[in-house]
C-alpha cells in the first residue's frame, strides 16, 4: 500500500510541475514566459533535500515534457540531467556554503550550463541532419531572460523557505540542511 501512495504522489508531483511549466510558457507575457520552472523546482529540491531520487524525478518530468515539445527527443533530458548532476557536484564540492548568494550563483551556473548543453546538442543534431542553422541572436536573448528570471525565482523561493518556512521544518532536518551537527 505504501508503494501505491508513492506512485500516486509521484504522478501528482509530475503533473503539477508540468502543468505549472506549461502555464508559465503559454500564458505569461514575454519576458516572464522564459522562466524554466522545471529546472528551478528540481534545483530547489536538490538544494533543500539532496537525494538521488530527485534525479529520477527529473528524468520522469523531463521525459513527459519532451513528449509535449517539438524539439528532437532526448536533447532536453540529456541537457537537464547533465546540468543537474554537474551543479549537484559543484554544490557538494565547491559551493559547500548554503548561503543565499551561493544559491543564486549555483542557479545562474546551472541554468546557463543547461542552456549551453541544450544549444550544443541541438546544433549537433541540426548539423548531422543537414537542417538550417539556429537563430543565435534570438537564442542568446531568450537564454539571458531565462537565466535572469529563473535564477531570481529560485533565489526568492529559497529565501522564502529559509526565512519563513523554517519554523515548519523539524530541527533534525534543519540541522542536516544547513550544515549543523546534532
Amino acid at each position: 500500500m505504501k508503494i501505491v501512495w508513492k506512485v500516486i504522489m509521484l504522478c501528482i508531483y509530475v503533473t503539477l510541475i508540468l502543468a505549472t511549466h506549461i502555464f508559465i510558457v503559454n500564458f505569461l507575457p514575454y519576458p516572464f514566459n522564459h522562466i524554466n520552472i522545471i529546472f528551478v523546482i528540481l534545483l530547489l529540491l536538490l538544494i533543500v533535500a539532496p537525494n538521488k531520487k530527485i534525479f529520477w524525478l527529473g528524468l520522469v518530468i523531463s521525459y513527459f515534457s519532451e513528449l509535449l515539445s517539438s524539439i528532437p527527443f532526448g536533447i532536453g533530458t540529456s541537457a537537464l540531467l547533465a546540468s543537474l548532476l554537474t551543479i549537484n557536484w559543484f554544490q557538494l564540492h565547491i559551493l559547500t556554503n548554503r548561503s543565499v548568494y551561493m544559491i543564486l550563483l549555483s542557479a545562474t551556473l546551472g541554468i546557463t550550463l543547461y542552456r549551453i548543453l541544450f544549444i550544443l546538442l541541438l546544433t549537433i543534431y541540426n548539423y548531422f541532419y543537414n537542417l538550417p542553422g539556429l537563430p543565435y541572436k534570438e537564442i542568446l536573448a531568450d537564454t539571458g531572460w531565462e537565466v535572469l528570471l529563473s535564477s531570481i525565482l529560485l533565489f526568492l523561493m529559497y529565501l522564502f523557505d529559509l526565512k519563513f518556512l523554517k519554523y515548519l521544518h523539524s530541527s533534525a532536518r534543519n540541522a542536516r540542511m544547513y550544515g549543523k551537527n546534532i
